[in-house]
């Protein structure tokens, strides 16, 4: 019932104004852009997150160096290291 409704008020309203075709047109115009957009912008999101997952984060999976023995901590940044080491991996600061 609401659908016949909304079918008789078009044609009134296309008969009264003939130029809201035209109108329609447009809007129908601008919507399919603006879809275009929004599946564009999603395609280029979803890329970037590929992208993301693969190279980058990838980097920041590795483990962490096991330490055999004796360990000491940076007096910068308190992180465990080898007594052998001389440079703290995590700051890059000097721990002689």
């Amino acid at each position: 019932m609401q659908l016949a409704i909304l079918i008789v008020l078009i044609l009134i309203a296309v008969l009264i104004a003939p130029w809201l075709i035209g109108v329609a047109i447009a809007a129908a115009a601008v919507y399919g852009v603006y879809l275009v957009a929004a599946a564009a912008l999603a395609g280029v999101a979803f890329v970037v997150a590929v992208i993301w997952v693969l190279f980058i984060d990838k980097g920041r999976k590795e483990k962490p160096e096991e330490i055999h023995g004796e360990r000491k901590s940076c007096r910068h940044c308190q992180v465990e290291m080898a007594v052998s080491a001389t440079h703290c991996k995590n700051c890059g600061q000097s721990c002689t």
